[in-house]
């Protein structure tokens, strides 16, 4: 921006050229262009201009972020999926893409596990609260045979639509249902020794071959 006037070799700017200093600066701020910022002094009727032209710039970072913490999530994914001691090959990042797809899809089908848990759960306290309610184990006799049928289909669907990826050579395998039950594990990983490369992780769930094709249908 041209001064008003240059004495000393020093630039001097009146009140009206310090305001579009600041003006300039805080739409740069915003990322508006050189050549953006330039027709927005131009213009009389600017600050609709303005309003239109952040709605543009709103949509476009909204877009921007959506991509950037997809990319996030993937990077979390994969660094969870791989054990700080692991010696495997880098070439094992062709395996990631697809690691980190399930892994995603896992979360929403674990997020739907839950919440047909907490339904059954209110059938289960419920019945405990009626029983001690009416001093009768009555509810909890005509509820039990329910509960027990839902954990062990649940149970069976859990593992008919979870793998497990090994922490230190990201091979997929899938064990027995036994050896999945009877496993030690966290909210998101079971204990197994790897069918692969013969070390015991704690190996990360992950969604199904069979069931990733029916989500992608």
């Amino acid at each position: 921006m041209k001064p008003d006037s240059v004495e000393n070799n020093r630039r001097y700017f009146s009140d009206k050229s310090k305001v579009k200093l600041e003006i300039i600066n805080v739409l740069k701020e915003m990322d508006c262009s050189l050549k953006e910022i330039k027709v927005l002094l131009e213009e009389t009727d600017s600050i609709k201009t303005l309003k239109f032209l952040l709605k543009q710039k709103e949509e476009a970072l909204e877009i921007q972020l959506a991509k950037q913490q997809e990319k996030l999530k993937q990077i979390q994914n994969l660094n969870y999926a791989i054990s700080q001691n692991s010696e495997e090959p880098l070439s094992n990042v062709l395996k990631f893409n697809d690691i980190s797809e399930r892994m995603i899809e896992m979360k929403h089908f674990r997020r739907n596990i839950m919440i047909s848990a907490s339904l059954v759960g209110i059938v289960q306290y419920g019945s405990i609260a009626a029983s001690i309610i009416k001093h009768d184990l009555k509810p909890i006799g005509i509820a039990a045979p329910f509960l027990l049928a839902y954990a062990a289909g649940v149970s069976w669907i859990y593992y008919e639509n979870v793998s497990y990826v090994c922490p230190n050579c990201q091979h997929t395998f899938k064990p027995s249902f036994t050896q999945v039950m009877l496993a030690n594990h966290t909210f998101k990983t079971r204990k197994f020794k790897c069918p692969n490369c013969g070390e015991t992780h704690y190996c990360v769930e992950v969604l199904d071959d069979k069931k990733l094709n029916e989500v992608k249908q």
